[in-house]
């Protein structure tokens, strides 16, 4: 099993820890470099293991055949992570990364 991010999924990933310490969700920046290297991590570790859905018509733009994932991180957000699965070469496309916070009306 191989996970690769998108370009924009990276770039959004390292964002990511700036956004949370800029918006004092974290506050020092290396606790917040800390959570999301810890959420890659767990992407990384567990993506294969975790109950996939298939994803609402609105996330079509980000690919074809496009499932899910949800990632729990507190009591309050929860991450999902959306990708295209191939599975000749079981590898794992990470096409886009959201949370509750912005698109978990579109999920319901």
């Amino acid at each position: 099993m191989k996970v690769i991010y998108m370009p924009e999924t990276e770039n959004y990933l390292i964002d990511l820890a700036w956004l949370l310490y800029e918006k004092q969700y974290f506050s020092y920046f290396h606790l917040a470099e800390k959570y999301v290297s810890l959420l890659i991590g767990d992407i990384d570790a567990t993506l294969h293991l975790k109950q996939k859905y298939v994803a609402a018509k609105w996330f079509a733009k980000y690919g074809k055949n496009l499932y899910y994932v949800a990632y729990p991180k507190s009591k309050r957000t929860t991450w999902y992570f959306f990708f295209t699965y191939h599975p000749d070469s079981d590898i794992y496309f990470i096409r886009y990364i959201t949370n509750n916070h912005v698109a978990g009306h579109l999920l319901e």
